[in-house]
């Protein structure tokens, strides 16, 4: 027992302290946040079958049923912590993930323990992930495909051992593909691991199962997906209006047209999808352009409530704004790691998944150049989480070592634990005396 937590001592730590983060004040407040007013009334649909339609793939929405259902706790007046379970939990165990993925790189406990903590005690990410929002999952499932590809790697090449974490990885990648379409990047990086192990160990039959097993099976599991939505849906609602008569034939009651199969309702629910979200024309006084992002810019309001004492009024507020020490040290690390490739006598002592780390920063980053749909700050998470296994790279490459490294390590911690006690009073929703609210109002304007 003595060896097991010395030897588990940090995992536990931050499995103590994101559980303790992600479920404290889990059902406060209990008005729906931002988006949550969407989400639940999807959640809620699959119980009365009412049709409903969303520019998202609905695995999201269907884990948050499932778990509704299976705990058995759902009723017209469900407890807001039934929606907002599933997100914390996974939120929590994402951390964790995190700590065991850097592990896998190759790096040090150290390294493992930065980056999980920077996870950790980022504001924003908690924000996102205690209420019932689905962005969390998108991030669980596509750093668990990161998580298999070295094990693929490892494995002996042709064995049913790299068989198996290749369809691992391409099956993670597609859970988040389906939960939101932005999933697709972590399917890019699974594919270019693919181009390298054909080139590097090229066998027409290996090629060949590798290929099926990252093209069709995860095909296979995203249209089950949908075969899913559809079964639960099968009364009248309110995104009859997106769809064409025959599609609305699925829904009961409604005669005249010819009835669409199975397929045809995902191939048009799906250009639907695209269409609405590639023309979507709307503003929103929180959306936010990519240059912003990096340098914590744009934190959008997500909900405040007043209230009249006797003494003095109370306000409470929650924005998502991340903690500023881990944002702006995350993007001096990949500003860092790109200044250092063209000198040749520090490249050759970075470990070569940074390079795939940089790929993974930008290929998130930068199609949201093209994309004219109104877009927020936590489109940025992806490459965010990017760029602190960077910072997990170069500290185990460059810092470990140097002198008073232990000083500057913990030095650093504290400040990303400072700052996360200072903002979590607007993470949390905590009220506040007018006047100390005022401060944290002009640490918002700072950064809008």
């Amino acid at each position: 027992m003595k060896n097991f937590l010395k030897n588990n001592c940090q995992p536990l730590v931050l499995a103590v302290l994101s559980f303790l983060t992600r479920f404290l004040f889990l059902s406060y407040p209990s008005d729906p946040v931002f988006d949550e007013v969407y989400f639940r009334e999807f959640v809620k649909n699959y119980f009365s079958g009412q049709y409903y339609f969303d520019i998202h793939p609905p695995l999201g929405k269907l884990m948050i049923y499932f778990f509704a259902s299976i705990s058995d706790l759902y009723n017209k007046n469900a407890d807001v912590i039934i929606f907002r379970f599933l997100p914390a939990f996974f939120s929590a165990i994402f951390v964790l993930l995190i700590y065991y993925l850097i592990l896998k790189m190759g790096l040090s406990k150290k390294a493992a323990f930065l980056g999980a903590a920077l996870v950790l005690f980022d504001n924003a990410i908690l924000v996102q992930s205690k209420f019932t929002l689905i962005d969390i999952f998108l991030l669980f499932f596509g750093f668990l495909s990161l998580y298999f590809l070295p094990w693929f790697k490892d494995a002996p090449a042709g064995s049913k051992k790299a068989y198996f974490f290749m369809a691992l990885a391409a099956i993670s990648a597609c859970l988040s593909f389906s939960i939101k379409w932005t999933g697709l990047s972590f399917f890019a990086i699974v594919g270019l691991i693919f181009l390298i192990d054909v080139f590097k160990n090229f066998n027409i039959k290996r090629v060949i199962i590798n290929l099926l097993l990252i093209t069709v099976l995860p095909f296979l599991i995203y249209y089950s997906t949908f075969a899913v939505h559809f079964s639960l849906l099968t009364k009248p609602g309110t995104g009859d209006a997106y769809m064409s008569p025959a599609f609305q034939q699925m829904i009961e009651g409604e005669n005249g047209a010819p009835k669409l199969n199975l397929w045809e309702k995902f191939a048009e629910l799906n250009q639907k999808m695209y269409f609405y979200n590639s023309t979507l024309t709307e503003t929103h006084p929180y959306g936010s352009r990519w240059y912003q992002w990096p340098l914590d810019k744009r934190p959008i309001w997500y909900w405040t409530k007043s209230t009249e004492p006797t003494a003095e009024s109370e306000i409470s507020s929650v924005y998502l704004v991340g903690n500023p020490a881990v944002w702006w040290v995350a993007l001096l690390g990949v500003v860092a790691s790109i200044i250092i490739l063209p000198f040749n006598f520090l490249r050759k002592k970075i470990p070569p998944i940074l390079y795939i780390l940089i790929l993974g920063y930008f290929i998130n980053l930068l199609p949201f150049i093209f994309i004219s749909r109104v877009a927020f700050i936590y489109h940025y998470f992806s490459s965010l989480i990017f760029g602190i296994l960077i910072l997990a790279v170069l500290y185990d490459t460059f810092l470990k070592n140097i002198k008073n490294s232990f000083i500057f390590y913990w030095g650093f911690l504290s400040l990303v634990f400072l700052c996360f006690l200072l903002i979590s009073p607007l993470t949390y929703g905590l009220s506040m005396a007018s006047g100390i609210s005022n401060y944290y109002d002009s640490f918002i304007n700072l950064l809008l």
